[in-house]
């Protein structure tokens, strides 16, 4: 299933981040990969019987940015564990890598600064 963050809010160095869908009994991979295909981070979640994609849309991209080397949780409660690391080596890993398209890596360096 497909959780879209709808909401993010920041407790000194707690980032927390909600859902347009209802809160769900999930737990943290510490796994996030890209949806180059809709401009997306995702990170992976893990339930007792599947797995969930937390998506960050291209309108949260600045907030994650601006905090992505706090500490993250969904609904406030669940860490969102390496968080910061697996968003830093993505970054580093489409910095003119066009193997994830050159517009979803043009976009990338420009809101993350990278150029």
């Amino acid at each position: 299933m497909n959780l879209h963050v709808n909401e993010i809010k920041i407790e000194d160095q707690k980032v927390s981040v909600f859902t347009e869908e209802d809160k769900m009994d999930v737990s943290a991979t510490g796994t996030m990969v890209v949806d180059s295909d809709h401009f997306q981070f995702v990170y992976l979640l893990d339930s007792a019987e599947s797995y969930h994609n937390l998506r960050f849309v291209e309108d949260t991209w600045d907030m994650l940015k601006a905090n992505k080397d706090k500490s993250w949780y969904l609904y406030g409660e669940i860490e969102l564990t390496q968080f910061s690391e697996e968003l830093n080596a993505l970054l580093d890993n489409i910095v003119g890598n066009h193997n994830y398209g050159r517009p979803f890596v043009e976009r990338v360096e420009k809101a993350f600064e990278l150029e």
